[in-house]
């Protein structure tokens, strides 16, 4: 007998198999973008930081011309009082004797500080904090260092913790309502304690500060109805700073241009070209035109203008220096090569975050929520704890008393062949951080793995500079190993055996 089998009910398909499949298809397919993605949020978020700190090191150099060339109108204004028959000759000869205090090492070293202007949100804010070490008779060079506004100090001596931008407003009202101190006194008494307290945290004599807001330098080209400059090429500047770190276009014609004060401001502080130290040549120009239109074009005899220049300096300038002082510095000034200038800049790129390094990373932002919501910046302190400033202290003690070897501006490999993974990757960041160039990370290209560790150099400066690292890094110095690629040779290679156990400099100096 013989039978069929049927099925009774057709299986029904699954609508939603497909629509799985989709989906994973789709989330293998937005894997790689997602990717994309992040990597393109992280190089876009570090272009903005970037853009940032072009703003400052712009304000940073402007505040340095806007110092010089008060000091040049100051010297100019007492030659014209002395021609006018205001100053004796006993007066001048003090001032024109008057010497800057020096450190231990012959240096001077002044804090330079600038402000909005009086109808400027956040009054009295010190927005420009520049440290300024000259040597101006060894190496002729000055060295510029920058801390961001948002630095922390959580112990003072004299003053209340809080930001460092603040602490000249603050202070200055403390002294005036709280000690009754007279007002036209309690600038320069809260200017010389900012000086001594950053001093302190740093570990450098501050001998002088100075305040400054743009109007200072704007007023000076003014009150002198304007300079004459040669434009040597036509400028459209379309990323221009505003106050608000945006940008706006700046554009000049090349030839013989007058200026008045905020067209020689944005001359100063446009950027034309890729470098941010290109523009040096432009400020030389615009601080000679002005030496020169005062001296030459009668402006010093006029008394007007003298009382111009007075009230322009009183408004614009506040200083714990004297006049004698201030004319000291601008005859300073003038033995400062402008090629052998050092700038840095503290910040926060400290590979603790996202594995970026910029010279200067000695900073980082702790959580909000620990002051009050507030964006402040600390020292990184590790592995000490509590916070302290010992790692600021030896960068800045390396910059102002090593500035030959930074003037030399050395390029290094390092490379490992016998110390532990990641120890060259580990010594690299930390000298990163100190301010050096680093050419080259990777393991040696030799046979055989060596014991100790060596440094040696290869250029015209290289004892200078093998004594310099092997006094900070404990290594000694020698000749290259035999077979090592001439390509793997820098101006100072070190290269690290089994003998290498990494300490942060700090602890080695």
């Amino acid at each position: 007998m013989s039978f069929h089998v049927r099925q009774l009910q057709q299986e029904k398909r699954s609508r939603l198999k497909p629509l799985y499949r989709f989906l994973a298809a789709s989330l293998t397919m937005a894997k790689p973008i997602h990717g994309w993605y992040l990597l393109w949020s992280k190089r876009n978020a570090h272009q903005k930081t970037r853009k940032k700190r072009v703003v400052m090191l712009k304000k940073m150099l402007l505040i340095l011309i806007s110092v010089l060339t008060v000091c040049i109108l100051i010297a100019a204004t007492v030659r014209g009082m002395v021609s006018m028959g205001l100053l004796n000759i006993g007066t001048v000869t003090s001032i024109a004797g008057a010497e800057l205090p020096r450190d231990q090492y012959n240096q001077f070293n002044v804090l330079l500080l600038g402000q909005g202007d009086a109808d400027h949100d956040g009054k009295d804010l010190t927005d420009t904090i520049i440290i300024a070490s000259l040597d101006p008779d060894i190496s002729k060079s000055a060295v510029l260092v920058s801390l961001p506004r948002d630095t922390y100090f959580l112990h003072t001596e004299k003053m209340a913790k809080g930001k460092l931008n603040s602490f000249y407003r603050d202070y200055k009202s403390h002294l005036i309502y709280q000690e009754g101190i007279d007002p036209e006194d309690a600038p320069a008494e809260a200017l010389k304690e900012i000086g001594n307290e950053i001093g302190r945290k740093l570990g450098i004599e501050i001998h002088h500060t100075v305040n400054v807001n743009f109007s200072a330098f704007i007023e000076a080209v003014d009150a002198v109805d304007g300079i004459n400059i040669d434009v040597p090429y036509d400028i459209k500047d379309t990323q221009y700073p505003d106050n608000e770190y945006g940008f706006e276009t700046f554009e000049l014609l090349k030839g013989e241009q007058k200026l008045d004060g905020i067209t020689a401001l944005k001359y100063a502080r446009s950027r034309h070209t890729t470098s941010d130290f290109s523009r040096s040549a432009r400020q030389q120009q615009l601080i000679g035109a002005m030496a020169k239109k005062v001296k030459e074009e009668g402006h010093i005899t006029d008394t007007s203008f003298i009382a111009s220049m007075l009230q322009n300096l009183s408004k614009n300038m506040e200083s714990t220096m004297s006049l004698r002082e201030m004319i000291g510095l601008a005859s300073l000034a003038k033995n400062i090569d402008r090629n052998r200038i050092i700038t840095m800049q503290f910040n926060d790129r400290n590979a603790l975050y996202d594995g970026f390094i910029e010279p200067g990373g000695f900073l980082y932002a702790p959580p909000r929520n620990l002051f009050n919501g507030t964006a402040v910046l600390l020292p990184v302190s590790i592995p000490e704890f509590p916070v302290t400033w010992e790692q600021p202290k030896a960068f800045i003690k390396l910059l102002t008393n090593a500035r030959k070897v930074y003037l030399n501006r050395p390029v290094l490999n390092i490379l490992n062949n016998g110390a532990a993974p990641g120890s060259a990757r580990k010594l690299a960041t930390e000298l990163i951080r100190y301010g050096f160039s680093i050419n080259d990370i990777a393991n040696a290209d030799l046979e055989s793995k060596q014991d100790k560790s060596i440094l040696f150099g290869n250029n015209e400066s290289k004892e200078i500079l093998e004594e310099f690292f092997k006094s900070i890094l404990n290594i000694e110095n020698g000749l290259p190993p035999e077979g090592l690629p001439i390509e793997q040779q820098e101006d100072i290679t070190i290269i690290l055996g089994k003998d290498f156990n990494y300490q942060p400099i700090k602890s080695l100096l």
